[in-house]
């Protein structure tokens, strides 16, 4: 018989800490930090577990069917949509020719990066509404390195990736340190970010002298691929063992789960969380520089702009690979989800609204399934 969480945390505790864990959830459960092992072995079984879909009155295999579909269902869905339109006669000699796909994915590299950004500290229960303004932010300042400043690149992306750490460190003290609502946080420090980038930019985008050399890793390809993609690749796989392989991805599950209980099995919560909200900072500054290099210069409205698209992205990621909770590879999956039907529409003649109503609908229905999930996984 495979032990429950609670059943575990029960066993490795005692006296009073026994019975608070044993009602804990199961992230807050399995991660201990001083158990010798333990606490891999339970999160382990817990994923494990994830597949099989054990509700009274099914059989072995019709949960197992169930857990499997509702872990690929949206991979399922996006080779549904994939097809629909390669083989749709309006769209059928455009949409999967490389010249599409390549375009697709460069333009998406950017967006994929803040969502990334944002799962981070949403994997503890903090949503960053900041992200897609320090993209824009971070974007604006290493374009200005460049053009005003004469700065070679390495000084450029350093200057980008500064700032964006330190407005994850204001936004970290602020939630962690001084409890302030994340939401209220975030949508304030993206609000005022957006104002400074008019500021400075005088509403205008920049993009004089810039180096040819960083423009071109922006917009050309290695062996058919976008050139973005080496640095999206390495940062999806990354933020992936963070958050799925590491005590510290383990400790922000516990406290998305269940913070009280985190804090009672000896996680320092709001160092955690202070930690992963300047992750999120890097990450929105790194994709920060890829837009500035994708678009050949910084505009203030544009970076803002990818809020709601990757919003959508990350609680479509939570509907897919682990139901219920965000995880990296599920957004990214949502994110060029979204690109791929997007573009079919677009090359249909639908460009001018398809856009911002399949974005709004996806987020509608991502939210509808993420809540849903998450509550048949607590009954």
């Amino acid at each position: 018989m495979i032990n429950t969480p609670a059943n575990t945390a029960e066993a490795g505790a005692g006296g009073t800490a026994e019975a608070t864990t044993a009602q804990s959830t199961p992230a807050a459960a399995a991660v201990e930090p001083d158990d010798g092992g333990q606490a891999k072995r339970t999160a382990d079984i817990g994923q494990a577990g994830e597949a099989v879909d054990a509700r009274p009155g099914r059989t072995l295999r019709e949960g197992l069917a169930v857990g499997l579909a509702e872990r690929y269902g949206l991979l399922l869905i996006f080779a549904a949509v994939v097809l629909f339109f390669a083989l749709w006669n309006q769209t059928s000699e455009t949409y999967l020719t490389a010249v599409n796909v390549r375009t697709i994915v460069g333009n998406q590299a950017v967006v994929a990066m803040v969502v990334l950004a944002m799962v981070v500290p949403l994997t503890a229960g903090v949503l960053d509404l900041s992200a897609a303004s320090i993209c824009g932010v971070t974007s604006m300042a290493a374009a200005a390195a460049m053009s005003r400043f004469d700065a070679p690149v390495w000084v450029a992306v350093a200057v980008a990736l500064a700032i964006g750490l330190g407005i994850g460190l204001i936004n970290g003290i602020a939630v962690a340190c001084f409890e302030i609502n994340p939401i209220i946080e975030t949508l304030g420090m993206a609000t005022l970010l957006g104002g400074v980038m008019i500021w400075y930019s005088d509403g205008q985008p920049i993009t004089r002298n810039l180096s040819l050399a960083f423009q071109d890793f922006g917009s050309l390809n290695w062996f058919g691929v976008p050139r973005l993609v080496v640095v999206l690749v390495p940062a999806i796989l990354g933020t992936w063992y963070l958050l799925d392989h590491t005590p510290y991805g383990r400790y922000l599950h516990a406290i998305g789960s269940n913070p009280r209980s985190a804090k009672l099995v000896g996680i320092r919560v709001p160092r955690t969380l202070l930690t992963s909200l300047v992750i999120a900072g890097g990450l929105a500054a790194l994709a920060g520089v890829l837009l500035c290099a994708r678009a050949g210069g910084a505009d203030p409205q544009t970076g803002p702009s990818f809020l709601f698209p990757a919003f959508a992205a990350v609680f479509l990621g939570a509907t897919v690979i682990r139901p219920g909770k965000p995880n990296p590879l599920g957004a990214v999956i949502g994110v060029f989800f979204i690109a791929f039907t997007v573009s079919g529409f677009g090359i249909a003649g639908a460009s001018a609204w398809a856009s911002p109503v399949f974005n709004g609908a996806a987020l509608l229905v991502a939210i509808t399934l993420q809540t849903s999930l998450t509550r048949r996984r607590r009954t």
